[in-house]
């Protein structure tokens, strides 16, 4: 997925430290250390997020992150051979460094990530992908949650035998930009990128030129809603609010439940101040258990402004050895859903 970053301001909440140990209150003007956040989604190319932490000068923490250009990104087999070494993306668009690769993940498959930041310790961490699993889309509504207006979806997911499945069900508007391609000497070009070119080939029958949209690595999340008793989201706050995400713990039967998300993020309305244009796309996924349990945090520290100070943080979990982060697996499914006129 390219939409982690939705969720890094909190990372310096919850990632304290690595391997699901308690550690004591770091010093203050405590040393950086080094943080990394990833999602390893079947079927797709690994992208991989990077940062330093700041130090701690007071008592709450600085949510920011020290941007890491050199850093050295491996990803490996569970044995530890190395796959591939990522490249450093200039993305402006995150807040922390970004490194991609062009292996294509496996479903069902444990990976390695050590990444290397000069000055700092090594971090590694594991992440197992979810094997292939079956979901049903029965039908979509809109219709009315207390009052809200939704658009609700009724979802069959399947176990697979003898396997506990955690599942997350969310939903993002990506934002698109509609531009004007054509052809020249044998490439295709973007008007916005190649105006002069365009200009001078626009009315011949080689030009080709036509509307394109181009789907861009920006993301609004989209408020989602349950009434359903046995999400885990019971754990952290009532049936009528709303989540980032919902998530399910499955094992050994289908699991049938309605998954609402507010019908007010769907279409674009300028003159109201509503999301951009773009798509929607819902995703129901099954990821490894330290991604869900950190998911789960996420939902509880986003309710609890508490914890927002380091006693509390200490308290909280995260996956990776040598450093600060978390790095999960995941396999998804992913409906698009067009509204705007693109």
């Amino acid at each position: 997925m390219k939409y982690l970053f939705i969720l890094l301001p909190i990372v310096c909440l919850i990632l304290l430290q690595g391997c699901e140990q308690q550690l004591p209150l770091p010093p203050k003007n405590g040393a950086s250390r080094g943080v990394v956040y990833a999602e390893l989604v079947a079927n797709d190319e690994p992208e991989v997020r990077v940062g330093k932490s700041k130090p701690v000068s007071g008592p709450y923490l600085d949510n920011g992150f020290q941007l890491v250009e050199d850093a050295n990104v491996q990803l490996m087999d569970k044995n530890g051979m190395v796959l591939e070494t990522l490249s450093y993306v200039d993305d402006s668009t995150n807040p922390m460094s970004v490194y991609r690769g062009k292996t294509k993940l496996d479903a069902g498959k444990n990976y390695k990530l050590q990444v290397n930041v000069p000055t700092l310790k090594p971090i590694t961490a594991m992440a197992s992908i979810p094997p292939p699993f079956k979901v049903d889309l029965q039908d979509t509504l809109r219709s009315l949650l207390n009052g809200r207006p939704v658009l609700r979806f009724h979802f069959t997911v399947y176990p697979l035998p003898g396997v506990k499945q955690y599942l997350v069900m969310e939903a993002l508007k990506q934002s698109v930009d509609v531009d004007t391609t054509f052809m020249y000497q044998g490439v295709r070009y973007r008007k916005s990128e190649h105006a002069n070119w365009y200009d001078l080939v626009k009315n011949s029958p080689g030009a080709q030129a036509r509307k394109d949209s181009f789907f861009l690595n920006d993301y609004l999340r989209i408020p989602c809603y349950t009434q359903d008793e046995n999400a885990d989201n019971n754990q952290v706050g009532g049936l009528n609010e709303n989540y980032n995400s919902i998530l399910f713990t499955q094992l050994g039967k289908p699991l049938t439940t309605y998954f609402y998300i507010n019908a007010t993020a769907l279409s674009s309305d300028p003159t109201e101040g509503i999301v951009p244009v773009g798509r929607v796309l819902v995703y129901v996924k099954s990821v490894s258990k330290e991604y869900y349990d950190f998911l789960l945090t996420y939902e509880k520290v986003k309710r609890n402004p508490g914890l927002n100070s380091l006693i509390q943080a200490i308290q909280l979990k995260s996956n990776t050895a040598g450093g600060l982060g978390i790095v999960g697996g995941s396999y998804q499914r992913v409906y698009y859903l067009y509204y705007d006129n693109l």
